[in-house]
């Protein structure tokens, strides 16, 4: 165990029982922490991070059931067990204990058997339980990074012409995007939001990778690549699993964007001149029905056209009700104009910036990829 697992904080405003205590735990060879008062005792919990609080219920000002309390409702310290100990060996004080946040009770006068064998099992579990934790984060990592190094950047692809915005709101994002060269003159733009942020999910994004680059051809259209794909996402998705796309692909040579969208949002182009355009959805989901339907808009462009593709958490905000996803779609029509000047990756970031301006938080995985077309 590290040191601080192998720390035990001791409070009580009678020094002789902190002092019987301590001798009790030397004995183990624990490093003790004491404090006489409920608010010395957080302050030390904050700073030291012991492995387990042993805590007097009967201490004046602040007894141990608000110190508990307290504790429990800080970041810093709510993982930290706490062990009540007291003379009020009975049922009420027991369950109060327990409801505030304790996980067991000592009653007075110590045992030292006792008390050295409840503190050595609860720091055994706390030492798994941290193990655990410390394990799952570093996995969460591993795929986090490598979710990370199979996205492609603009500098990767710069005759790609793009500038992406990429956080997942956890580890395991849900969403994806990737842009890749079909054949001469002729690229690939595709983001996808997946089902889920768990670890199915972004093991979803390395196959669904692998799968749009494979069946993105000059031999097939985009809505035979989106029809192969969803054949495959058939038999490798778990039932409920599922996902929205859209998947644009952009002829420079002869200025024909192709836009096949699955369910997803709607595609936002917007010209040097004249009006934008929303190119809405009508498309089936992915991973679903085995006969799902992929219609193709063919849009002809001009020199200096621009087209935003994004996911749902660029839009929506639940807390408090502060924005729907119209209002959402209007914020980013604005923002997209307003930045028309700027290029293409300053234009993006600047959008996402905007989006999130006045203390909005993400709350749901983001993409933004803008494209010159």
């Amino acid at each position: 165990m590290h040191n601080k697992e192998m720390s035990v904080l001791v409070v009580d405003d009678n020094e002789m029982n902190v002092i019987m205590l301590a001798e009790m735990l030397n004995e183990l060879g624990y490093r003790v922490l004491t404090a006489n008062s409920g608010p010395e005792a957080r302050s030390i919990a904050t700073k030291e991070q012991p492995g387990i609080i042993l805590l007097d219920i009967m201490m004046p000002e602040e007894d141990g059931f608000e110190t508990c309390r307290k504790l429990k409702q800080s970041a810093t310290t709510a993982d930290i067990p706490v062990i009540f100990i007291s003379a009020l060996n009975d049922t009420e004080n027991t369950v109060k204990g327990l409801t505030v946040g304790g996980i067991d009770y000592i009653a007075k006068p110590f045992q030292m058997a006792e008390v050295q064998a409840r503190v050595k099992n609860y720091l055994k579990l706390r030492h798994t339980y941290l193990r655990v934790i410390e394990e799952q984060a570093n996995r969460l990592r591993q795929i986090h990074d490598a979710q990370q190094a199979i996205l492609v950047q603009p500098d990767d692809l710069p005759e790609a012409n793009f500038g992406i915005y990429y956080q997942p709101i956890l580890e395991a994002g849900g969403d994806f995007y990737d842009v890749f060269q079909v054949s001469s003159g002729v690229f690939g733009y595709f983001v996808a939001d997946i089902s889920g942020h768990d670890l199915g999910a972004s093991f979803a994004t390395s196959a669904l990778k692998a799968l749009m680059r494979q069946n993105a051809s000059p031999l097939y259209s985009p809505e035979e690549t989106l029809r192969m794909v969803n054949s495959v996402l058939l038999s490798i998705f778990a039932d409920g699993q599922h996902l929205t796309a859209a998947y644009a692909s952009v002829d420079r040579g002869n200025s024909i964007l192709y836009l096949v969208n699955a369910a997803h949002l709607p595609v936002l182009l917007l010209p040097r001149q004249g009006e934008p355009k929303w190119l809405e959805a009508d498309g089936d989901v992915l991973g679903v029905f085995d006969t799902a339907l992929f219609n193709r808009q063919e849009i002809k462009f001009s020199e200096g056209e621009r087209l935003y593709i994004f996911s749902d958490g660029l839009l929506e905000s639940f807390e408090d009700k502060i924005r729907t996803r119209e209002q959402g779609l209007d914020e980013l029509l604005r923002f997209a104009i307003n930045t028309r000047d700027l290029n293409i990756q300053e234009a993006t970031a600047e959008i996402v910036r905007l989006m999130f301006d006045g203390g909005r938080r993400m709350e749901d995985d983001v993409v933004l990829m803008g494209v010159d077309i």
